[in-house]
């Protein structure tokens, strides 16, 4: 019942950042739902990694 639960709320939760974040929507669901809290790591590190590809390396990013 418990896991239900989590899972039900990091669906929302992973729903709200890759729409916020422009993440494909489905993957991130599919992710949370299984994973948990799991994917809320593996979902800012994908991010953050596709940040940097896009932009390189030595860029400076200003995000407030």
């Amino acid at each position: 019942m418990l896991f239900a639960l989590i899972s039900c709320l990091f669906i929302a939760v992973m729903y709200f950042e890759a729409i916020k974040k422009g993440m494909p929507v489905k993957r991130w669901l599919l992710l949370g739902g299984t994973l948990g809290p799991v994917a809320w790591c593996l979902f800012n590190l994908h991010y953050r990694r596709a940040l940097l590809r896009n932009i390189g390396f030595s860029a400076c990013v200003w995000r407030p």
